[in-house]
């Protein structure tokens, strides 16, 4: 028959229940064990399923066998110095892969068959499975940190309404401003320090507005590296809440970009642009932009000067402009075959006055080929036109001198011979017959050549110049 110093209830304790607050430790899902000198006498729920062993395995073994070896040494120590300092080691399991753990101890007083001797409470936590997300975040973080620093961008963490507060930063400012990152997140630099000095009031205004004056904006300033080469910086900031957080924000990033490249090009595409539109504007021939139906877009000084045109510019068409309608179509067609036109045509302008131009016209299309506008530049011609008829003529009258230069010289010598018959008292009528027939005849002859040149020999019509207009063109007949 047992006695009540022995006798033992279900969870393997004596009836008189050495350990206070068993019941409360069976509760617990947190793993506990008791021990006296080393050994487990007792062990709740929790610490039989975390180790995979029943009760009556663990009670009265040396705890340090549910250690993995390589462990057990610190846990001795832990357990001989009591500092209350939570230790971490590997677990033991019976049937499977061990867990990791972290325990800690605190001195129990025990009572009934163990009364006067002192005890150890342990409580371990399996912490493998938190260990394992840490492990898995770290390695995520080491990743994205990876990314971060591989960036061809700088890339800023703030903390909110304190813009000199840099939380993060990625390797890419060394190359950027010149400036390691260390010196930055130390506080011993500041982007500010980089930023031009004419740009540096607005910058500030920039950063200082998040995240009550805008949640997310950019901009475009200059700065100043190490090296103290200038650069172009295009700065996103974005401000990022705390989940749930009822819009409280957690931090302010900011990525700045390098468009140090981009933005010389534009500001040499507006410099281009500046001249381009300085030369339309002064230029002294016009130059215009029409929409598919003719209506002007654009037109420059000059233009509008030689058009008469006033007032609002997209009223005017250009196809009121010309004489014969045909030939504006003549225009149109080349250019929906070719892209390009010229074409000499006449226009009737300011004043009602016609005159010839030479329009160079080239189409601007859409990726399908649909032509949007056509522009082109207009010479006025008419002053050009006339000289080269005034030279055809020319030519025409050196021709024709050719050919009666000889009968007038036989007329004009006749005439003198005339002049001193008469002079000098002689009358012989046979003589001056004589010479009134060379005169007669030598005035056939000039009438003759004329007409020979004008209907036999020479023909002159008028031919294309290769523009729209005419030039006069004398060819010798066959």
């Amino acid at each position: 028959m047992t006695t009540p110093e022995n006798q033992t209830q279900d969870d393997g304790f004596p009836s008189a229940n050495p350990i206070p607050f068993r019941h409360v430790m069976a509760m617990l899902s947190e793993s506990v064990a008791v021990l006296r000198m080393g050994r487990v006498i007792y062990a709740n729920q929790a610490l039989c399923e975390l180790s995979g062993k029943n009760r009556g395995e663990i009670i009265g073994d040396s705890f340090l066998n549910l250690v993995v070896e390589g462990d057990r040494t610190r846990v001795s120590t832990c357990l001989e110095q009591l500092d209350g300092l939570p230790v971490k080691f590997g677990l033991q399991r019976s049937n499977s892969a061990g867990r990791r753990v972290r325990m800690k101890t605190s001195a129990l007083e025990l009572q009934g068959i163990y009364a006067n001797a002192q005890g150890i409470c342990c409580s371990l936590t399996d912490v493998t499975d938190y260990e394992d997300l840490i492990l898995d975040l770290q390695r995520e973080n080491r990743r994205m940190r990876s990314h971060l620093d591989e960036s061809e961008s700088l890339l800023l963490a703030l903390a909110p309404y304190d813009s000199n507060d840099i939380l993060l930063a990625n390797k890419y400012i060394e190359a950027l401003l010149g400036c390691s990152m260390k010196d930055v997140l130390s506080g011993k630099r500041h982007l500010f320090d980089f930023v031009h000095p004419e740009h540096l009031p607005r910058v500030m205004e920039f950063y200082n507005g998040f995240p009550d004056t805008h949640e997310v904006f950019e901009m475009e300033y200059k700065i100043i590296s190490n090296d103290r080469k200038t650069k172009w910086v295009r700065d996103m900031g974005n401000t990022l809440f705390v989940e749930h957080g009822s819009g409280m924000p957690r931090r302010i990033d900011h990525t700045l970009v390098d468009i140090t490249e981009l933005k010389n090009k534009e500001l040499e595409l507006q410099e281009e642009r500046r001249k381009l539109e300085s030369i339309i504007k002064n230029s002294t021939e016009m130059i215009y932009r029409v929409n598919k139906e003719g209506h002007f877009l654009e037109l420059n000084p000059a233009g509008m000067a030689l058009l008469g045109i006033s007032g609002n510019l997209h009223q005017h068409n250009i196809t009121d402009f010309y004489v014969n309608q045909g030939q504006r179509e003549g225009v149109l067609r080349q250019l929906e075959q070719q892209g390009y036109a010229q074409h000499v045509v006449k226009w009737k302008v300011a004043g009602n006055k016609i005159i010839d131009v030479v329009i160079n016209a080239v189409v601007e299309q859409t990726a399908q080929n649909e032509i949007l506008t056509n522009q082109g530049i207009v010479h006025n011609v008419t002053h050009t036109l006339e000289m080269q008829k005034l030279e055809t003529i020319k030519k025409l009258a050196g021709g024709l001198s050719d050919k009666i230069n000889t009968p007038l010289m036989t007329f004009q010598m006749n005439l003198q011979m005339l002049r001193e018959a008469l002079q000098s008292g002689q009358n012989d009528a046979e003589t001056l017959d004589a010479y009134l027939g060379e005169m007669e005849e030598a005035y056939r002859v000039i009438a003759g050549a004329m007409a020979l040149v004008r209907n036999k020999n020479w023909e002159i019509e008028e031919v294309s110049d290769g523009y729209g207009g005419t030039i006069y063109e004398i060819e010798k007949k066959a």
